[in-house]
This record gives structure tokens, C-alpha cells and sequence, in this order.
């Protein structure tokens, strides 16, 4: 065990203070040495509830102080705090009194992981996709202003967010409007899920290490020290003095030459200084950068030691050790050595992540094939632009990717890869029902926004053996391809390399004479099982592996032909999705009257166990078994 783990170990787990905060009006009731108490136990309870239900567990030990400052400077919710990246707001919901709910944090019924408007007033914006807040908090802001309503608005970027390209048009037009109730707070951890990538967080680490920085504030303060000056009017003097010498010698930032004010480095784990810095910005009326300085994972010392991405988002883990409880093998890991093993035969092969290397199983690829391996930051929309330029020069990008993040690169998608018939492949990890992280994760939408596409084609395996041939067969194809598979454990892994597959050919399974199954993906598996319930109710019915989404299998009208019902299962939204692709190629044979679609509905859903979700809808396999039989036996038959 760490050094830091024992000092964790070693902590007062009793939550006595925190057990009394309700609203931040307790938090601003408190003196420091309560504070300092306070931050730690809110570590402790954080890494004792997560353990338990999984989450995002080191954004939120890194932002303990930074949270403190704000409720107590800020008046929320009258001053609107609005969370970039919003797993990064568990501190948050502690402070506006939801500790009691934490045993059911991402359960169904329990609390979200990220901000929600139902949860609280406190929380304004639903938001987990990163690099938004700066939007929302111009639009809110300048609403405000129009309607004269009291307070500011308070943006929380961080976590690699600024990264984002949506960061920097927010910026430029904050620097144009100069909104007077506007204030920007960067938490400069230099990591996303890994270490954070690119130019400007270069430029921010330089700033956070530059040695002439130290030494302008200690020249400061000795200055300070010794003016004759007395009084409010001799604070405001200091502080523009303070503020003139740093503009001097500081080096310049981007900020600053946009127009808006600039306010750092601060220590993020120095609250009274981060209430001092955020005071001031509240005096200046008009849009300020407050640039604070935080370790991810700060005060968990298996956290803190993490390289890869310290202890970012979490299953069930041991406390005491920071180890995941559970080992099971996923579609991720075998992906990432599917790729392995393609790229040492393939040299033409590369990868592209988003700033998910461990979320989506390329740390391994990044070792090996180092001059192959991208990660160009939060920038999904230039990931896949990326991708079209390399795939126009001769390699083979794989794109790597959660489906509810692809889709914010919906149009780079369309207009860089397909129109120009590019081989692009999608590999698309989380697709359908995710779990815990709720609405804006699960991967439900992503076979209706793809199948429109021209020159795509989308597959989605049955199994971890299917995954491994189809990424063999998309690495042989020349043009897009996109590959979706769940989040979730395999039972087995294959012998690599797998042989590929045919393109558009489906693979029946089972035959049966009274209806006729059409799954995709994991819901293949599934709809086995309904299968065999069905014939125990005297109900025989063929399976068929839909693996290939579009193309459609063309013999898939001689199967209608022979079985008077035809049911689809897919675990996405009905509208537009697989079931819609099925009655698309069956209406020219005056068939698609025979099709009955099995699918979620148009709709966000809530956080939960994926099964439990699923179940919920139908979609396991009593569900589906139940739907079959009562279409079977209510059916009026048709004519061949």
C-alpha cells in the first residue's frame, strides 16, 4: 500500500459537518478550519460511495475547494453555475443537499451522475458533453441582461474541455459582447481522461510552471507590503498595481487578446485564495478568465498515482486500494486487441481517439504503434476530418469513438468521409443501452443517424468473435464502414486474427415456420432465447443474425416470403433505426405489412442497469417472447 493511500486510511471518515450542510447558506456558515474538515470528508464519502456504485471519482476530489469557493462567493441559484463536462459536479450536489441520496447515485431512481434539472434548482444544465458550458453561460448571461435579472453567471470549464472547438467560438463571442455578469472558471488540471493534449494546454501548463511567474509574485508582494496605503482605497491601489506588474511580465495569454480580463494562476486547493481571486472578479463588471490550478484525484492517493487516467471514471473499486472489483474482459478490450493485431500485419493502420485512449481501448496500440496512435484532444468533429485527411493520403484511420459522442461529428461524417467514399472506420464503443450514465450516453440513436448516409455501411456483431471479423472486413473494404458494439462483458475472446466476412450477408441462426427474427447485435443473443421460449409455447420461429444493418441482406424477402410474420430487434430507437431499414426493403414486394418492430422508444431514457432498462421496454427475452407470441396468435393470415 501507497504512502498515500495510508495518509487516506488515516483520515476522520465521520461526515459530522457534511452531515449538516442542507444548502450553501450552511457551507458560507463555516469558519476554515471547519472547511478544511469539511474537504475532507467530502474525499472520504466520495471514494467510500463510489466504491460502491462506480462513477467519476478523481474530477471530483480534484474540484473540492474550487466547489467550496464558488457556493460561498456565489449566491446559487440566483447566480447561475453552470458545470462544463458535468460529471466533475458531484462536489456540487453535495453542497445543495443531496448527500443522503448518494447510496443511489446512477441506480435507477437514485441520482444522476451528472447535473439534473429535476434533482435541483441548483443545477441549470443537464450537461456531459464537454466544451458546451461556455454557450450555455453566454446565452444565459445575455438573457439575463435583457430581462434584468439580478446575479451572474458563473461557467466551470475544465477536465480538457478548452480544448474543445465549441470553447473557442463561445470565446469569441464573449469577447465581442463583453456581457459585465459573465466569469469563467478554467479548473487547468492538464488532463481529460488522460493527460490533456494540444497547443493551448501546452500553453497553460507553461504558464502554471513558468518560474518567472513565482518570481513576479513574490516581487509583488514585497512591494505591496511596503506602500503607505490604507484602507478600501488602498486595496483597490494594491490590486491594480498587483494586476499592472503581471500584465508587464506575465506572458501574454490568449484570453487576453481576445479582450477578457485574466486572473491566475491560483492554487485550486487554496480555498480562502480562490474566494479572494473569485471577489475580485466579481468587482470587475465585465467578462474575467479565472484560471485555477488543480490535481486530479487530489488527496486519494491511488488516484493521484494513476498515470493513465487517474481513477477518472470508475466501476465498483476496492477503497483501500483503488483496484475495480470486478476483471471481466469487454467488447472494448478485445476490440483493442483486434487492432493489435491488425495494425502489425497492416502498417497503413492508425488510430484516432478523442481523448478516450483507455475508454476505448487503445493504450496498448499507443505503446506499440506510437507514429500511429492520435489523440487529438475533446474534438470530435475534427477527429473525423483528421481521419479523412490521412485515409486521403493512404492510411487506414480507425476511429475510435462512444456513440454518443460520434454523433456531435454527424456532419464531418457525411460531408469529409462519405461523400468522398474515404475507408473510415467507425468503430463505435457504448452503442445502445449504456446504464448508469443515462440519457446523455446511451448510444440509442446511432443506426438512425447513420443509416442515412450514403456510401456507409454499418455493422454490429453478435459477439466478441464477430467484432474481431468485421474489423478485419472493414480494414479490407475500400470506403466508411462503422461498427457498433455495446458496453458490457464478453464469455469468451477469439484466436486472432479472425477470419473476415462477407459484406450485407446476414446469417440465420435458427429456422422456425411461424415467424421470423431479424436481431442486431447483442439483441442476436437475445432473441435465441425468445426463440427457444417460443417453442416450449408451440411457437416456431426462425432467428436471423442481422449483422449488417445497411447494406440489407437482399434474400431478406425470401425469408418474409416464407414466414407469414417478420419481427425486428434492435436496441435503438425505433424511428429511423434498423426496423425502419427492414420495412424499407420489403414495402417494394408488398411485404412490409408482415413486419412488427421491436425497438426503444422516441425518447430520453433514464440511468439504470442496462437489462433492467431493457427489460423495461421488451426487449429481453420474455419481452420479446411475449410480443412474438401474442403477434403469432392474433395474426390474421395472409396471402402468399
Amino acid at each position: 500500500m501507497s504512502r498515500n493511500s495510508k495518509q487516506w486510511l488515516s483520515v476522520n471518515t465521520k461526515v459530522a459537518i457534511l452531515e449538516t450542510i442542507r444548502s450553501p447558506a450552511d457551507l458560507k456558515a463555516l469558519d476554515q478550519p471547519r472547511l478544511t474538515q469539511l474537504a475532507s470528508e467530502v474525499r472520504a464519502f466520495l471514494v467510500e460511495q463510489t466504491s460502491k456504485t462506480g462513477g467519476h471519482l478523481s474530477p471530483n476530489l480534484g474540484v473540492v475547494e474550487l466547489t467550496f469557493a464558488l457556493h460561498r462567493v456565489f449566491d446559487s441559484p440566483t447566480d447561475a453555475i453552470v458545470w462544463d463536462t458535468g460529471h466533475q459536479a458531484y462536489v456540487h450536489k453535495l453542497i445543495t443537499g443531496r448527500a443522503a441520496q448518494f447510496g443511489g447515485l446512477r441506480q435507477a431512481g437514485g441520482l444522476s451522475g451528472y447535473p439534473s434539472r429535476q434533482e435541483s434548482d441548483h443545477d441549470l444544465v443537464e450537461n456531459s458533453h464537454a466544451s458546451t458550458s461556455l454557450s450555455y453561460a453566454l446565452g444565459i448571461a445575455e438573457a439575463r441582461l435583457r430581462k434584468r435579472h439580478p446575479g451572474f453567471v458563473v461557467a466551470v470549464i475544465g477536465d480538457g474541455a478548452l480544448t474543445g472547438g465549441m470553447a473557442y467560438e463561445a470565446l469569441n463571442q464573449i469577447a465581442h459582447l463583453q456581457p459585465p455578469n459573465l466569469i469563467i472558471v478554467i479548473n487547468d488540471n492538464g488532463r481529460s481522461y488522460a493527460p490533456t493534449v494540444g497547443g493551448l494546454a501546452r500553453h497553460l501548463s507553461q504558464l502554471r510552471v513558468d518560474p518567472r511567474y513565482e518570481r513576479i509574485k513574490d516581487d509583488i508582494s514585497r512591494l505591496l507590503r511596503d506602500l503607505p496605503l490604507v484602507g478600501a482605497t488602498a486595496d483597490q491601489a494594491a490590486y491594480r498595481v498587483k494586476e499592472g506588474l503581471k500584465q508587464l511580465l506575465q506572458p501574454s495569454t490568449m484570453f487576453e487578446s481576445l479582450g477578457i480580463k485574466y486572473a491566475g494562476l491560483v492554487d485550486g486547493h487554496d480555498e480562502p485564495a480562490l474566494e479572494e481571486v473569485l471577489t475580485r472578479a466579481k468587482k470587475l463588471r465585465e467578462p474575467v478568465v479565472v484560471h485555477v490550478v488543480t490535481e486530479k484525484g487530489h488527496g486519494y492517493g491511488p488516484a493521484v498515482e494513476d498515470e493513465v487516467d487517474k481513477l477518472h471514471g470508475v466501476s465498483a473499486f476496492d477503497p483501500l486500494t483503488g483496484r475495480p472489483r470486478s476483471t471481466e474482459v469487454t467488447y472494448t478490450d478485445v476490440f483493442g486487441e483486434a487492432l493489435m493485431s491488425a495494425a502489425a500485419r497492416r502498417p497503413e493502420v492508425c488510430a484516432i481517439t478523442a481523448a478516450m485512449a483507455s475508454s476505448t481501448g487503445l493504450l496498448n496500440f499507443a505503446k506499440e504503434f506510437p507514429d500511429r496512435f492520435f489523440d487529438v484532444g475533446i474534438c470530435e468533429q475534427h477527429a473525423v476530418t483528421f481521419s479523412a485527411g490521412l485515409a486521403l493520403a493512404g492510411m487506414h484511420p480507425v476511429v475510435c469513438i462512444y456513440s454518443t459522442f460520434l454523433a456531435r461529428a454527424f456532419d464531418q461524417t457525411i460531408m469529409d468521409v462519405a461523400l468522398h467514399k474515404l475507408p473510415v472506420v467507425f468503430v463505435i464503443d457504448r452503442a445502445g443501452v449504456t446504464g448508469p450514465d443515462g440519457a446523455s450516453h446511451h448510444g440509442i440513436f446511432d443506426l438512425s443517424y447513420l443509416r442515412l448516409i450514403p456510401n456507409l455501411k454499418i455493422a454490429a456483431p453478435k459477439d466478441a468473435t464477430e467484432l474481431c471479423a468485421l474489423l478485419e472486413t472493414a480494414l479490407a473494404t475500400d470506403g466508411p464502414i462503422a461498427i457498433r458494439y455495446p458496453k458490457g462483458p464478453v464469455p469468451s475472446t477469439p484466436d486472432l486474427p479472425v477470419e473476415p466476412l462477407p459484406v450485407g450477408r446476414w446469417e440465420e441462426l435458427r429456422k422456425g415456420g411461424d415467424a421470423v427474427i431479424f436481431a442486431v447485435g447483442r439483441m442476436v443473443e437475445v432473441a435465441g432465447e425468445a426463440a427457444e421460449r417460443l417453442e416450449m409455447q408451440g411457437v416456431s420461429c426462425a432467428v436471423v443474425n442481422a449483422r449488417w444493418v445497411k447494406p440489407v441482406d437482399p434474400r431478406i424477402a425470401d425469408w418474409a416470403r416464407t414466414h407469414p410474420l417478420v419481427i425486428t430487434v434492435e436496441d435503438n430507437v425505433g424511428t429511423g433505426g434498423f426496423g425502419g431499414a427492414v420495412l424499407e426493403a420489403l414495402a417494394p414486394h408488398g411485404l412490409a405489412g408482415r413486419v412488427r418492430n421491436l425497438a426503444l422508444p422516441d425518447e430520453f431514457l433514464p440511468h439504470g442497469k442496462a437489462a433492467d432498462i431493457l427489460r423495461e421496454h421488451g426487449l429481453d427475452a420474455a419481452g420479446i417472447a411475449k410480443s412474438v407470441y401474442e403477434a403469432v396468435r392474433g395474426r390474421v393470415p395472409e396471402k402468399t
